[in-house]
Formats: C-alpha cells, sequence, structure tokens
C-alpha cells in the first residue's frame, strides 16, 4: 500500500476512536437526562425517542469501535508491508 494509504488509515481509525469515546459518553448523558422521564426503563423499542437514545449511543460505541479496530489493523498491516518491501529493496542496493 502505498504511504499515503497509510495516514488515512491512521487518521480514519483515530477519528473513530474519538467518535466511540463521545458515543460511549453520550449512553452517561442520556441516561441521566432520560431517568426521570423513563423511570429508569429504557428500551430500544420504547414509545418515547427519549428512552432509545441509551441503546442507540451503545450501538453506535460499538460500531465506532468495530471501525476504529478494523482501520487501525489495517493501517498496522499495510505500514508492515511497507517496510517489508523498503528492507527487500534496501538489500538489492
Amino acid at each position: 500500500m502505498k504511504i499515503k494509504s497509510i495516514h488515512w488509515l491512521t487518521a480514519g481509525s483515530i477519528l473513530s476512536a474519538l467518535g466511540s469515546l463521545y458515543f460511549f459518553l453520550s449512553i452517561f448523558a442520556a441516561a441521566s437526562l432520560a431517568s426521570g422521564y423513563c423511570k429508569g426503563k429504557f428500551s430500544l423499542f420504547a414509545e418515547a425517542m427519549r428512552c432509545r437514545q441509551v441503546h442507540f449511543a451503545m450501538i453506535l460505541t460499538i460500531l465506532f469501535a468495530a471501525l476504529c479496530a478494523y482501520l487501525g489493523w489495517k493501517a498496522a498491516r499495510a505500514s508492515q508491508r511497507n517496510s517489508d518491501a523498503t528492507d527487500r529493496n534496501a538489500g538489492l542496493k
């Protein structure tokens, strides 16, 4: 992979980690704001949108964390391939 691709994958991994952190913190904020209205009963299929926000935040946290892990894995793999190719080319000179 090209060096530019490694940088884009790394940047995407960092941004998705920040997104995952944001949604993780929004779980607590949504639970705190909706606890009185929902009486502590949160459900993905609740009638009020306010009672569903906690589960939406949980789902988005998991999705962004998985995206972060995938992009980080791809960046590490691309970096490893790039360093192997550089080592092989250095031996030819």
